[in-house]
């Protein structure tokens, strides 16, 4: 029987159709303006909204940080530029991806070249097993070498297809149908498609279907928080095939075309490598490990000459930070952008011609990333705090910079609240910093309530990570917001490169709390900064978290008692048994590992520093749980105990989601409910939710006394 699927999975590829395909209905509904002409705003400049952030158009997923890919890709000719437009639709409950061309120029308007709906989540490998975490693809577009075709991956009936498209007269020219995800796209230099799909992530669930006959195994291929049945092996192979663009004589791609497969290793890179750049006059720029076997070694800039000779950039600019490089059209000149600062907070990017010292040419606090050269610029992604990512050009000699395309214009004529950069030093003298996000309209008398979002605050200020606290409709309700930086880890105070393995980072990491720590001096030195203004009510003050974020706030709320009003957290609290049971036995060793006691062990002085459970005593505030079902089990330890204890608690379990939630549909009611809930708890403003009867209720009975603290 497995054999009979195994054969129709690889002719459902083979097979594939190769005719256009003209857009459906669904995705054309979806897609309803899906470009931004800048006029959708009123003259009377209203704030930002939670529909305003759930409806922006996004190039590139929202990491809130830099991308380790580029979502730019310009064509062979150097003269366009194509990428793909991803935007939600909470009516619809869908995304609207779209491919779209411009000129690299900026001379003439963008050009919608194909449309599809759905959103294409990765597949990451943890701990060893497949675990999907809901964090979309980079989905870059390829173009073929004759600069005739697109190809990009579009989500059909929920499986990443890889998609060609005609640039002349943006007609569909052939879609895969495979019965498996595919994975990666590319192009011969003959003008042939390449795609890697997973037959083997088929056969690997056929093979668990059947050992369900006679009942699974427990082992550490279990991750019983998000399904009672084992995961696959994340290092499921790719099989690359090949075809033309229009998809005839399609078959397993040979040997010469797998030498040049996507993702296929730079055959230039050696041990302590990590970046190696090589320009016209035949040297290499390359960053190499001062200490090849250390986590934490810096990486130091050294010219590799073809006659064997080497040269090590002894400018302290090029010691270490640096995240990419080009040369110049000529050969005469390296490009490199680098993070320094305070606390890395400022994006640098210098020119070196090899004779003087590297000069700079750009600093900026916003976040450029993604770039990609032409000619004697940089074409990049920039996001600003009050801007979402936009392209924009580069001049390489002046640092000039030209907008390109904004795929959100009408969000500049939105207001939003002040924002103002904050430097601290927490004491464990890392530098850190914030964001202090202001209302439009503070109060004139009196003082603010104030919510703490984290734990990124790299460029545009959306509602941290995992987007799900919309820090600007947050001020626009009267609230300050400080968007945290989280400091670098612990482990990254150790220079000698004697840390050998992510293992022993984490390890020192857990050792005595240092990096939680750390994380709360940064924490509480930003609030006492934020509050030394003068205008923020220290009895009226949020938290929230998702993921590490939650981590921080548990720890808070044990080692900070009565500093917060009220909290909202994204995932679990991590307590003694739920955290080690659900989250799967490789995980629990893991933990081991890092200095957790394991469960037959006495845990009680280990937990007494972060449990809720442990520490129920000083919690009182309300707090809200907005998680996955992926998730919630990691949640109910701490939500039944804190019940238990009548603590003011709501969990809402939201279906089909991840790590990262993505539904269009639940993003907007995560955002709406925070406010609410912080508005009630922070403001006393309880007007809106009197309309939304349920939550009023049940909110009412816990703060008028119903389910206080005895």
């Amino acid at each position: 029987m497995r054999s009979v699927v195994l054969l129709a999975a690889y002719v459902s590829v083979v097979a594939a159709a190769s005719h256009a395909e003209a857009a459906t209905p669904e995705t054309a509904s979806v897609c309803r303006n899906i470009l931004d002409d800048g006029k959708s705003v009123r003259a009377d400049k209203r704030g930002v909204t939670t529909t305003d952030l759930i409806g922006l158009r996004d190039i590139g997923p929202n990491f809130g940080t830099d991308l380790p890919e580029s979502p730019l890709a310009l064509s062979p000719n150097g003269k366009h530029l194509a990428f793909v437009i991803s935007r939600a639709d909470p009516a619809l409950n869908d995304y609207c991806q779209a491919l779209v061309t411009i000129d690299a120029e900026g001379h003439a308007p963008a050009q919608i070249v194909d449309m599809s709906n759905g959103l294409i989540i990765g597949a990451p490998t943890i701990r060893g097993f497949r675990m999907i975490n809901g964090s979309p693809i980079i989905n870059s577009p390829h173009w073929s070498p004759d600069g005739r075709y697109i190809a990009y991956l579009v989500s059909v009936d929920g499986v990443p297809q890889a998609r060609v498209v005609s640039v002349r007269d943006a007609s569909v020219a052939f879609t895969t149908t495979s019965a498996t995800a595919v994975r990666q796209i590319g192009w011969t230099s003959s003008g042939r498609l390449l795609f890697g799909n997973e037959p083997e992530a088929a056969r690997l669930e056929v093979e668990i279907d059947e050992q369900g006959r006679d009942g699974f195994l427990y082992d550490d291929s279990f991750i019983p928080k998000r399904d009672a049945r084992p995961s696959i092996p994340g290092s499921v192979p790719i099989e690359f095939h090949s075809s033309t663009a229009s998809g005839a004589d399609m078959g397993p791609a040979n040997s010469s075309e797998l030498s040049i497969s996507p993702g296929s290793p730079d055959a230039r890179t050696s041990e302590g490598v990590t970046l190696s750049v090589t320009g016209s006059s035949n040297v290499t720029a390359q960053l190499v490990q001062k200490y090849p076997d250390s986590i934490t070694s810096p990486a130091e800039l050294w010219l590799q000459y073809a006659d064997g000779r080497r040269r090590q950039c002894d400018d302290p600019v090029c010691a270490d930070g640096i995240l990419n490089m080009w040369w110049t059209a000529n050969g005469q000149k390296l490009l490199f952008l680098r993070r320094a600062g305070w606390g890395k907070s400022e994006l640098q990017l210098y020119s070196w011609d090899m004779r003087s010292a590297p000069s700079i040419i750009l600093k900026t606090d916003d976040l450029v990333t993604g770039c990609q050269q032409t000619a004697d610029t940089l074409i990049c992604l920039q996001e600003a705090s009050i801007q979402p990512r936009h392209i924009v050009r580069i001049d390489t000699s002046t640092g000039a910079l030209t907008t390109l395309f904004d795929p959100n214009p009408s969000f500049r004529a939105l207001q939003k609240g002040s924002v103002q950069r904050l430097h601290w030093t927490n004491d464990f003298g890392m530098e850190s910093f914030g964001d202090l996000v202001l209302p439009r309209n503070p109060p004139r008398n009196g003082k603010m309530p104030l919510i703490v979002v984290q734990y990124l605050t790299r460029g545009f200020l959306r509602g941290g990570v995992g987007d799900e606290y919309p820090i600007f409709p947050f001020a626009d309700e009267g609230f300050a917001v400080l968007s945290l930086q989280r400091p670098a880890d612990y482990y990254t105070t150790v220079k000698d490169g004697s840390l050998r393995t992510a293992l022993e980072a984490l390890a020192l990491n857990q050792r005595d709390w240092n990096d939680r720590r750390s994380v709360q001096s940064t924490l509480i030195k930003g609030i006492d900064l934020a509050v030394s203004r003068g205008d923020i009510d220290t009895k009226r003050i949020g938290i929230t978290g998702l993921s590490d974020g939650v981590s921080t706030v548990q720890f808070a709320l044990v080692n900070s008692p009565g500093l917060f009003a009220a909290a909202s957290i994204s995932t679990g609290f991590q307590e003694p048994k739920s955290t080690q049971i659900y989250g799967g036995s490789a995980w629990a060793k893991q933990l081991v590992g890092m200095g957790y006691p394991p469960l037959n062990e006495d845990q009680a002085d280990f937990w007494a520093k972060t449990s809720i459970e442990r520490n129920i005593d000083k919690i009182g505030l309300p707090i809200l749980m907005q998680v996955s079902d992926n998730e919630y089990l990691m949640a109910m330890e701490s939500y039944g105990i804190l019940k238990a204890n009548n603590r003011p608690t709501e969990l809402f379990i939201f279906p089909n989601e991840n790590h990262i939630k993505n539904g269009p549909a639940h993003r907007l009611a995560i955002y709406n409910r925070n406010i609410d809930w912080f508005k009630f708890w922070l403001a006393g403003d309880v007007e809106p939710l009197t309309q939304k009867g349920s939550s009023y209720e049940r909110w009412d009975a816990m703060a008028s006394g119903k389910n206080k603290i005895p």
